[in-house]
């Protein structure tokens, strides 16, 4: 039905029953005129007057009414219209949105190895953060990265970052390599600015020896099962997607056997409560201690090493709400 043709029938309507009150009125007041006169010409002349300037009012007051109630009704009806339309959006969004994150979370690997474990808690419904890893004979490559910013966009890129990186990496070649290959594809077709940190490594499960490049992701954490907790210093390297052409370096280390490693994004340091207080390194290396202290030379079981870590960090927050993606992997040599 169209709205115009709607709102003239429903002020027509309204109308009708002005119309009928104003005659009621009018009869009303005939009748109290006629009660309370003693003589016929009198109450004639005195209820003729009183119809035609009751007429007079109730054609005035229909005309005003018609208009007004027309233009309020139509006015009704198109907000509600419109609210139709938004609410319709809303939920086509957040389908969308539920469709995406169902996509990007199928993407990340769940089949982890009895040494590693991984998770990741996005601030909104889909997110930049990402890790990722494969098994080839002894070696365990892993990677780990955050898209800057949040949202849709973060997430794309995110799905392209980690084609790339198993694109790359598959090849054979070494890290560093493979790092400026994805930098020269990424800052060829940046045109939104954004940028990425990644660290990515290459563990000898026999031995303990990793080589491993960062580019501009947050240092490693080390638990050595016989000494203190530590941040794996890393070479400068430039983050992913600003400038073409950039030599990437890579780095070694030997871990000795029993040792732990977890790789986090800003998530974890960065949270925060609400006077602004950060979780920060500080805290890290003090929940790394207790972790060391606790487990009385036994291996440590690498999912509840992540759990503990995100309940630290959440706790910390105390209530506050979550304002950047939150990922951590646990790995043991």
């Amino acid at each position: 039905m169209n709205s115009k043709s709607f709102s003239d029938r429903l002020s027509w309507r309204i109308m009708g029953i002005v119309v009928v009150v104003s005659l009621l009125t009018q009869i009303v007041a005939v009748l109290v005129i006629a009660d309370g006169s003693t003589h016929p010409k009198d109450w004639l002349h005195e209820s003729s007057e009183l119809l035609v300037y009751l007429s007079v009012i109730g054609l005035a007051s229909l005309i005003v009414l018609y208009f007004v109630s027309r233009g309020v009704i139509r006015r009704t009806i198109r907000y509600g219209e419109e609210l139709r339309k938004t609410t319709e959006a809303k939920e086509r969004m957040e389908s969308d949105l539920t469709l995406a994150r169902d996509i990007q979370r199928g993407m990340l690997r769940t089949d982890f190895p009895p040494f590693c474990h991984a998770f990741i808690n996005p601030a909104k419904a889909v997110g930049g953060d990402f890790y990722d890893f494969e098994q080839q004979g002894d070696y365990f490559y892993f990677a780990i990265g955050d898209v800057s910013g949040k949202g849709v966009a973060a997430s794309l890129m995110m799905a392209i970052t980690r084609v790339l990186l198993r694109f790359v990496v598959n090849e054979g070649q070494p890290l560093d390599v493979s790092m400026g290959r994805i930098n020269d594809t990424f800052s060829n077709s940046n045109k939104a600015g954004m940028f990425v940190t990644m660290f990515v490594a290459r563990l000898d499960l026999k031995t303990g020896h990793m080589e491993y490049c960062n580019a501009g992701h947050l240092p490693l954490l080390v638990m050595p099962p016989d000494a203190a907790p530590y941040l794996l210093k890393s070479k400068p390297n430039l983050v992913l997607g600003m400038y073409e052409n950039f030599t990437y370096e890579a780095e070694q280390v030997d871990f000795k056997p029993g040792t732990c490693i977890v790789a986090y994004t800003d998530g974890v340091t960065e949270a925060e409560r609400k006077d602004l207080t950060q979780y920060g390194n500080e805290r890290l290396l003090g929940w790394a201690k207790g972790v060391v202290e606790t487990r009385h030379g036994t291996s440590l079981q690498e999912q509840s090493v992540v759990e503990s870590l995100y309940h630290s960090v959440r706790d910390f927050a105390d209530g506050n709400p979550q304002n950047d993606d939150i990922t951590i992997m646990s790995i043991s040599v």
